[in-house]
């Protein structure tokens, strides 16, 4: 028998002052109270679990007068998918641990709800933390270390929908918000279908492999390729070995889906990649659909940069105007994720070198070189107010000078030799980056650009100069004009435009291909994920 509307608001109502005081508890404090709850909530669970919110589920139970709260199979079955997604994508172990204990059979039913419950009060407590502390729980090594309870409007939000026949729509609504999210579920899905009773193949040798060449690497990778779906399934080699240009094509394809140089080269990078099974992807791709939580949910106008994927993309009105290869910082000088807005473009900017760098980089290379400074237009300033005056390079004993006593600013003057190129894009942030022009335009031919010292340099600066300027009412005849003058020339853009930096390393393309990236930073390390989970959540996608 259902309980009435009165006994739903009854519940409601007592739930709401039981849970006021302890939520916004630490967990680490609720963990160690565990000892001390006593109660029904205990009665059914196995010796060896513990629940990580006694207080708070002794008190949920309480309030229903130990009536079940997961009878809503739907809505169950919505939750655990997003329970095992997470769980896969290694941000805490109890994730996991939550999933295996849910999944264990031997268990009552009573004993299963608190421990469903127990686990949406700590996924409520992620999703509503998440986007304060996603730049740590999602990337590297500094995983959630403890689990955050919720707040009490979180939880009194959950058991409204309950009683009001909205759960699976409540829960729906806990996923993340992004398109890519269903493309990415749906390519979760499809790897966690995958399964390979012998494993996946290993190419063991470190040797490079080109075209042309003959290699007993190559039976191994036409395995792969066809598992891959870059290699049709019918294929059959000759059996002499030959890296032939069937093969090469298949590994173009792959490279390019990669973002690695299509040159049919097996070096390591895209050995790497072939040795990946399809458990590592959806980890991967279970870490990626978790960090989709941090963006906005569409790409409607705005500069968007993906620091793996060196490109960035700008959008008007919900449509692609332009993309772009970029340099990111390299692993030493990370480029930050910020979102911020673009306020002004610089022609002709001149370069204050940031004392970071002065101290690093430009010092060193000073006391090999004298005139290192001449040679690249740098001009010395005795300080860095505005009433600096200029310090002649050969007026300082440089053997004297180190990274820790250097007073002076350094400043580039405009021109084609300056660092920065001819267009800098300022946006506010407390991290001083932003995106700019470079003479090296070499080096956009890099498959691996985490090259730069944070800033972010764009292959198509004047082009993205133009639309921006554009905006504001220049046309390309003033820009010019402007540009051949030389000298430095700051203009506003009124309608600030969005400037979203982000790291995702996987991601489904237009063409409905999952696209991986090395992972330049070191952000994707989380644990092999268990086989329940990944079992767990294949049936469950089905």
């Amino acid at each position: 028998m259902r309980p009435s509307k009165v006994t739903q608001a009854a519940g409601c109502l007592l739930v709401s002052a039981l849970l006021v005081q302890p939520f916004g508890v630490a967990a680490a404090a609720n963990a160690a109270d565990t000892a001390n709850v006593a109660g029904p909530v205990q009665q059914g669970l196995p010796q060896h679990v513990e629940l990580n919110f006694p207080q708070q589920v002794n008190k949920l139970y309480a309030a229903s007068n130990m009536q079940p709260l997961w009878q809503n199979e739907e809505a169950t079955r919505a939750f655990l998918v997003q329970l095992n997604e997470l769980a896969l994508a290694g941000i805490n172990p109890r994730f996991t641990q939550w999933v295996k204990e849910i999944s264990n059979t031997h268990l009552s039913e009573m004993a299963r709800d608190k421990l469903l419950s127990d686990a949406m009060l700590g996924y409520l407590g992620y999703v509503q933390n998440v986007g304060a502390n996603g730049s740590v729980w999602l990337y590297g090594n500094n995983k959630m270390a403890r689990l955050p309870a919720p707040s009490p409007e979180r939880v009194l939000a959950w058991l409204k929908a309950k009683d009001q026949n909205r759960l699976t729509a409540f829960i729906d609504s806990l996923a993340p918000m992004n398109p890519q999210y269903p493309k990415m579920q749906k390519a979760l899905h499809t790897l966690l279908e995958e399964q390979h009773e012998k494993g996946w193949p290993q190419l063991v040798t470190s040797t490079t492999l080109r075209p042309g060449e003959y290699s007993p690497m190559v039976v191994g990778l036409a395995q792969i390729l066809r598992l891959t779906g870059d290699l049709p399934a019918d294929y059959q080699d000759n059996g002499d070995d030959l890296y032939n240009a069937t093969l090469v094509s298949a590994v173009e394809s792959f490279q390019a889906r990669h973002g690695l140089a299509t040159d049919g080269v097996i070096g390591p990078r895209t050995r790497f990649w072939l040795n990946q099974d399809p458990q590592a992807r959806a980890t991967l791709l279970a870490l990626n659909m978790q960090r989709l939580r941090l963006l906005p949910a569409e790409k409607t106008n705005g500069i968007w940069v993906n620091i793996p994927d060196y490109r960035l993309d700008y959008f008007r009105d919900g449509k692609k105007v332009l993309d772009s290869k970029v340099i990111v910082g390299r692993p030493a000088r990370k480029t930050p994720f910020m979102h911020s807005q673009l306020n002004n473009v610089v022609l002709n900017p001149p370069w204050s070198v940031p004392t970071k760098l002065i101290r690093e980089d430009i010092i060193p290379k000073v006391k090999q070189n004298p005139s290192y400074l001449a040679q690249h237009g740098y001009v010395i300033l005795s300080d860095w107010t505005e009433n600096a005056y200029e310090i002649s390079p050969y007026d300082i004993d440089w053997s004297m000078m180190s990274a820790k006593n250097f007073p002076y600013r350094l400043k580039q003057a405009p021109g084609d030799g300056n660092s920065l190129g001819r267009y800098k894009f300022n946006m506010p942030n407390s991290e001083a980056i932003y995106l700019h022009d470079t003479p090296s335009k070499g080096l956009f031919g890099k498959d691996i650009r985490a090259l730069s010292s944070g800033c972010v340099r764009v292959n198509k600066a004047a082009e993205l100069a133009d639309m921006l300027l554009g905006e504001v009412g220049w046309n390309q005849s003033r820009i010019e004009n402007s540009l051949n003058k030389g000298k430095t020339q700051y203009v506003t853009i009124r309608n600030r435009v969005p400037v979203q930096i982000y790291y995702l390393s996987s991601w489904v393309g237009d063409d409905g291909q999952v696209q991986y990236r090395t992972d330049i930073y070191d952000y994707d390390k989380v644990p092999r994920p268990s086989a329940v989970v990944q079992r767990n959540l294949r049936q469950l996608l089905n």
